[in-house]
C-alpha cells in the first residue's frame, strides 16, 4: 500500500492566479460572483484550499448537502456562521438580527414568522458580509449547488443582484454535468452568469506531465514506474482518480477499475465490515454526524464505532470535521455507498437514524437548530415507512422551516403532511396543512401553485366560513398573478359563502378584495361599493390590515374620476397602514398603487421617488420579482416621460426584472418597448410588445394594460411607416375601453390615430381617398367628447387639433406651438419634442427664414440629447428638402431596426404602388426621387442628363399631379410613399434598405 504524503497543489497556477486577482479586487471593493465548476473529483475543493492558504481572507464556507437526496435549507451558510460564531462580528450581528438568528436557533413566533420574507435574513446576510469585510475581504464560499436548495439558491442570486461594493468574493462550486437542461441550477446558473458581476471559471483535468508531478508528489518523489504508467492510462487525468489509484499501489491489482465510481466502491470495499457498516449509516445520515450518533444507529459502543473508524479514516475515505463530527472525505464517497444499500438495509437504518435522532433530541441540548433536526427526522421516518410517525414530523419540520423564511421547504413539508394526514388518523388537519402549503407557496411567488394547493384544500372544507376563508385566499393568490378572472370568481365564491350581513374580519376582507380588483379593472363604480362598505366593516371589526387594503382601492377610483389628490390622499394612508401592519404583499400593493395614482396626478418626479423606495421596500420583504416588476415598470414610465431614457432602460434591464414571468412581465416589456421604438430600434420594439400582448391578451388583464398594448402597437406602427396599420389599432383599442370606465383614458389612441389620418393624407391626396380618410376621423372625435378631466388633457388637446389641421392640409405652427406649450407646463418633454418637430415643420411650409430655420436647429439638437432616434432621423431629412445645414448631424444617434418610413409594397417594376394613381411618367418618378433627397432642379438634370429647364418643367408637372404647393411638400408625399433615393439608401443602415 502506498503512503500518501501531504501533497501541493498540481497543475492550477492559471487558475489559482485568476482567483487571487478577484479577491484582490473584492479587497477594492468591486464584489465578484464566481462559478467554479469541473467534474466529480477535479479539484475545486483543493484549489479552494489553497486560495484560503494563501491570501488569508476572512472565510465564511460551507457546503450544501444533499440529506440522502433531498437538500437541506441553507446548509453552506448554517456552517459557515457554526464556523464564525467566534468571531464578534458574527456574535454582534446574531445579536441585531433576529432573521439571521433564527437561522442559527431555528426558533421563531409563529406569528411574526407568517409575516416574514426571506429578504429579512438575506438583507441581514450582506450586512455580515459587509462588516465582515472591513478588516480583510471576505471568502464566501458556497460548495457543491448541484444539492443546493431553494433557498440558497436565492439567497445568492439576491447577494449578485444587491452586491455593490462590498469587499468579498463569492464562490459557489458544482459539477458540471450536474447542469441539465430544466433544472433549476441550470435555470439559476444561466441567470445570474448574465450579470456583469458574475464570472465562470472551469477546471479541466490535469494533462500527462501535471499527472506525473501529482503521482510524485503523492509516493514522495519516487513512485513505482508500473504505479505510474498504469494511472497515467486509467486516471484521465481526474485528481481523485489519480489519488484512488496511487492508495490502491499498483501492487496489490493490476487488474485496476476503469471508472471513478468502481476504484471508490472497491476502496469502501477493501475496508474492515465493522468501517462498511459505519459507512453505511453515515451515508443513510446524509451529512456528517457525531460519532456518538452513528454508534446509536448501529447500536454499538461509542468504543466500537471509533475502531470501525479508524480504518476509514487512515485510507482517506472518512474525516473528522468540527465539534468532533464525522464524514465523507469526499461526496462521491457518500453516493457509492447510499447507493451500493440493498432497499430493505435503506429502511432499517433510516429506522434506526430516526431513533438515534430522537433519543438525541430527548438528551442533551443539541446545537443543531430546531429546523434541521425536524427536517431530518422527517425525512427518516418517511424513508423507513413509518408514515404515522413522520406525519407530526414533517409538519414539525414545516413549521420550522417558516421560521427561518424557508418556504419553498415549508410548502413541501407541509404538503406531505398533507397527503399523510389524509391517510392516517390525527390531530392535524388535511385542509389547514394544504392551506399552508398553499401560502407557503405564495410566499416564494410561485402563485400558480398557491393555486392548486388552495384548490386542494377548498375541496376538503366543509363549513361555510372554511370555505369564504380560502376562498379569499384564492382570489388574493389570483390577484397577486395578474389573472382579473380568477380572481373575480374566488372572491364572490367567498362573498356567497358569508351570511348576508355578517360583520367580520373575514367580511371585511372580502370587500377589500373586490375593491381592489374592481379598481385595478377601472371598473370604479364598484370599486367605489364595494370600498365604502368593507371600509365601515373594517372599522367596525377593527380590522387595520383591512382598512388599508379598502383606502388603497378607494384611492384607484378617486384618482381614475379626476379626483387624483383625493387618490393620492388615500394611498399614502393604505401605505401607512401597510407599513404599520408589516403585510409584505399589502406593502408592495401600496407602494405599486401610489406611483400609480401619482402618474395619473402628472407628478411624475414623486413617482421616481415612490417607485426607487417601493422597489427598496418590496427588495426587503422579498417580492422583488412581483410587486417589484409592477413598480419597475410605473417607475420607467415616469423616467421616459421626463426624457431620462438611459436612467429607465439601466432600471428596466434590473436582472430581476427577468426572473418574472407571466402577465406580471407585461408592464416593464412595454415601457422597453417604448424605448426601443424612441431610440429607433423597431425589431427590439416589436418583439416586446408582441410578448407583452400574448400575456395579456391571454390572461384576461386589465383594460388599461390592453389599451396600452394598442397605444403601443400604434406607435411602432407609425414610425414604421404604417400609418393605416397605426390607425387600426388605435380604433381596436378604442373599441376595447368603449362603454367603460377606461374610455375616459382613450386621449393618446385618439391623438395617435389622427397623427396615422394625418400622415395617410400626406401621401394620398387624390379626392376619393380624401373622402374615405374624412369618414374615418368620426370615432376620433367621438372618442375625445368622452375624455375625463386629467392633468394632460388640455396638452392632448392641443395635439389633436393640431394633427387634425395637419390632415386638412393646414400648415398651422401656432397650433402647434400651443401643443409645445401644454407639453410643456406638463412636464412631457418627449411629446413637446414631437410637437416641436411638427411645428418647425409647419414653420418651412410657410417660408423658410431665420425663425424657421432656428426652430428646426433647436428641435434637432433636443432630439439628439434626448436620445430620440426617429425624430433626428425626421429632423435631418425636414432640413435636406429645405437645404437647411445641422451643425450636429453627424452627432446624431445612428438609427436602427426596420425602416421609420415606408410604405407600400411596390410594384413588379420597383415603383411604390401608391404612386401609381398619380399618373406620373418613368422620368418624373427619377425627378420625384431627386426631390425626396433635396435636390436643386440643376442638380437633378445634372444627375439625369437633361438641361435645368426640362427638369424644372418636370418639378411643375409633378407638384400639379401630386396637388402640392412646393416641392418640399412634394418630397414629403414620395417620402411617405416609399421613393428613396440614391443618398437616402446610402443613409440608411442595412436593415433599412
Amino acid at each position: 500500500m502506498a503512503e500518501v504524503a501531504s501533497t501541493g497543489l498540481v497543475g492550477r497556477t492559471d487558475v489559482l492566479d485568476e482567483l487571487g486577482a478577484l479577491l484582490r479586487l473584492a479587497g477594492d471593493g468591486a464584489p465578484c460572483l464566481v462559478l467554479l465548476t469541473g467534474e466529480t473529483g477535479v479539484g475545486k475543493t483543493r484549489l479552494l484550499r489553497e486560495v484560503v492558504a494563501r491570501y488569508e481572507p476572512t472565510l465564511l464556507a460551507g457546503a450544501c448537502v444533499p440529506m440522502a437526496g433531498e437538500p437541506l435549507p441553507y446548509a453552506p451558510l448554517r456552517q459557515g456562521l457554526r464556523r464564525l460564531r467566534g468571531h464578534g462580528v458574527v456574535r454582534q450581528e446574531l445579536t441585531r438580527s433576529a432573521a439571521l438568528a433564527r437561522l442559527v436557533t431555528g426558533v421563531a413566533d409563529a406569528e411574526e414568522a407568517e409575516r416574514a420574507s426571506q429578504a429579512a435574513l438575506f438583507q441581514a446576510v450582506l450586512s455580515l458580509i459587509d462588516r465582515l469585510g472591513a478588516s480583510a475581504p471576505v471568502l464566501h464560499l458556497v460548495e457543491d449547488l448541484h444539492w443546493a436548495d431553494r433557498s440558497t439558491l436565492d439567497l445568492l442570486r439576491y447577494l449578485a443582484v444587491n452586491m455593490s461594493t462590498e469587499r468579498v468574493l463569492v464562490v459557489g462550486t458544482y459539477r458540471d454535468d450536474a447542469v441539465t437542461p430544466g433544472s433549476a441550477l441550470a435555470g439559476w446558473a444561466a441567470e445570474v452568469g448574465r450579470l456583469d458581476i458574475t464570472r465562470r471559471i472551469g477546471l479541466d483535468r490535469l494533462d500527462a506531465e501535471e499527472t506525473a508531478r501529482l503521482v510524485a508528489s503523492l509516493t514522495g518523489g519516487h513512485p513505482d514506474p508500473t504505479l505510474l504508467d498504469s494511472t497515467l492510462s486509467r486516471s484521465a487525468g481526474n485528481p481523485l482518480f489519480i489519488e484512488q489509484l496511487v492508495l490502491r499501489g499498483a501492487g496489490e491489482d493490476l487488474a485496476l477499475p476503469v471508472t471513478l465510481q468502481e476504484l471508490l466502491a472497491a476502496r469502501v470495499d477493501a475496508l474492515p465490515e465493522g468501517s462498511r457498516s459505519l459507512l453505511s449509516a453515515l451515508a443513510v445520515h446524509g451529512r456528517s454526524v457525531p460519532l456518538e450518533r452513528l454508534a446509536d444507529t448501529l447500536h454499538v459502543g461509542v468504543e466500537d464505532a471509533e475502531q470501525a473508524l479508524r480504518p476509514a479514516l487512515e485510507q482517506h475515505v472518512l474525516e473528522l470535521r468540527d465539534e468532533q463530527r464525522v464524514g465523507f472525505r469526499h461526496p462521491a464517497f457518500e453516493e457509492v455507498v447510499y447507493g451500493g444499500l440493498l432497499p430493505t438495509e435503506r429502511t432499517r437504518l433510516h429506522l434506526a437514524a430516526a431513533s438515534a435522532l430522537e433519543r438525541s433530541r430527548a438528551g442533551v441540548a443539541s446545537p443543531e437548530p430546531a429546523d434541521v433536526r425536524a427536517a431530518e427526522l422527517a425525512r427518516h421516518w418517511l424513508r423507513s415507512g413509518e408514515e404515522e410517525r413522520a406525519l407530526d414530523a414533517a409538519v414539525e419540520a414545516g413549521r420550522t422551516a417558516e421560521c427561518v423564511y424557508a418556504f419553498a421547504d415549508a410548502q413541501v413539508w407541509f404538503g406531505r403532511a398533507a397527503e399523510l394526514a389524509q391517510r392516517w388518523p390525527s390531530d392535524h388537519d388535511p385542509m389547514r396543512l394544504l392551506s399552508r402549503a398553499a401560502e407557503a407557496a405564495a410566499l416564494t411567488g410561485d402563485t400558480r401553485e398557491a393555486e392548486r394547493l388552495g384548490e386542494a384544500a377548498l375541496a376538503l372544507a366543509a363549513e361555510p366560513a372554511q370555505q369564504a376563508e380560502l376562498c379569499e385566499r384564492l382570489g388574493t393568490y389570483a390577484y397577486l398573478a395578474g389573472s382579473g378572472p380568477r380572481a373575480e370568481h374566488w372572491f364572490r365564491q367567498a362573498r356567497a359563502a358569508l351570511p348576508e350581513g355578517e360583520v367580520s374580519v373575514l367580511a371585511a376582507r372580502v370587500h377589500a378584495g373586490l375593491a381592489l380588483l374592481a379598481g385595478a379593472w377601472s371598473r370604479l363604480e364598484e370599486a367605489q361599493e364595494w370600498g365604502e362598505d368593507g371600509l365601515r366593516l373594517a372599522r367596525a371589526t377593527g380590522a387595520r390590515r383591512e382598512e388599508g387594503r379598502l383606502q388603497s382601492a378607494l384611492g384607484l377610483a378617486a384618482a381614475a374620476r379626476g379626483r387624483t389628490d383625493d387618490g393620492v390622499a388615500h394611498q399614502r394612508e393604505a401605505l401607512a397602514i401597510a407599513e404599520e401592519v408589516g403585510e409584505p404583499h399589502d406593502i408592495g400593493t401600496a407602494y405599486v398603487n401610489l406611483s400609480h395614482v401619482l402618474g395619473l396626478a402628472g407628478r411624475w418626479d414623486e413617482v421616481v421617488d415612490v417607485g426607487r423606495a417601493g422597489m427598496a421596500a418590496v427588495a426587503r420583504v422579498g417580492l422583488s420579482a412581483q410587486r417589484g416588476n409592477l413598480l419597475r415598470a410605473n417607475t420607467g414610465e415616469a423616467l421616459i416621460t421626463l426624457g431620462r431614457l438611459d436612467e429607465a432602460q439601466a432600471l428596466l434591464d434590473d436582472p430581476q426584472a427577468r426572473r418574472v414571468r407571466g402577465i406580471m412581465a407585461a408592464p416593464g416589456l412595454m415601457q422597453s418597448a417604448r424605448i426601443a421604438v424612441l431610440r429607433g430600434d423597431l425589431r427590439a420594439a416589436w418583439d416586446q410588445c408582441g410578448r407583452a400582448r400574448a400575456v395579456v391578451e391571454a390572461e384576461g388583464a386589465p383594460d388599461a394594460w390592453l389599451r396600452d398594448v394598442h397605444e403601443l402597437t400604434a406607435l411602432i406602427e407609425l414610425w414604421a411607416g404604417r400609418p393605416a396599420a397605426a390607425y387600426d389599432a388605435v380604433i381596436d383599442g378604442l373599441d376595447l375601453i368603449a362603454g367603460g370606465d377606461e374610455e375616459g383614458f382613450g386621449d393618446e389612441l385618439a391623438a395617435l390615430g389622427m397623427r396615422a389620418l394625418a400622415d395617410q393624407a400626406e401621401a394620398h391626396r387624390d379626392r376619393g381617398s380624401q373622402r374615405a380618410l374624412d369618414r374615418r376621423v368620426a370615432p376620433l372625435l367621438d372618442a375625445m367628447d368622452r375624455i375625463g378631466a386629467r392633468p394632460e388633457s388640455a396638452a392632448y388637446a392641443a395635439w389633436f387639433a393640431a394633427e387634425h389641421a395637419r390632415f386638412s392640409h393646414r400648415s398651422d405652427p401656432a397650433l402647434w406651438d400651443t401643443a409645445v406649450a401644454a407639453w410643456d407646463a406638463v412636464g412631457q418633454p418627449l411629446r413637446a419634442l414631437y410637437a416641436r418637430w411638427r411645428a418647425a415643420e409647419a414653420r418651412l411650409d410657410t417660408g423658410v427664414d431665420g425663425a424657421a430655420i432656428a426652430a428646426l436647429r433647436a428641435a434637432y439638437d433636443g432630439a439628439v440629447r434626448l436620445g430620440m432616434v426617429r425624430v433626428s432621423e425626421e429632423l435631418v431629412r425636414l432640413a435636406a428638402w429645405h437645404r437647411i445645414d445641422l451643425p450636429a448631424a453627424d452627432e446624431a444617434p445612428a438609427v436602427g431596426g426596420t425602416p421609420s418610413t415606408g410604405v407600400a409594397a411596390p410594384d413588379a417594376d420597383g415603383t411604390p404602388a401608391g404612386l401609381r394613381r398619380y399618373g406620373l411618367t418613368e422620368r418624373e418618378l427619377e425627378v420625384l426621387a431627386g426631390l425626396a433627397e433635396g435636390r436643386t432642379n440643376r442638380e437633378i438634370g445634372e444627375e439625369l442628363f437633361i438641361s435645368t429647364k426640362t427638369a424644372s418643367v418636370h418639378v411643375s408637372n409633378i407638384l400639379r399631379k401630386l396637388d402640392v404647393s412646393g416641392r418640399q411638400e412634394a418630397a414629403r408625399v414620395a417620402y411617405r410613399l416609399g421613393v428613396r433615393g440614391v443618398e437616402a439608401a446610402r443613409e440608411s443602415p442595412p436593415g433599412d434598405r
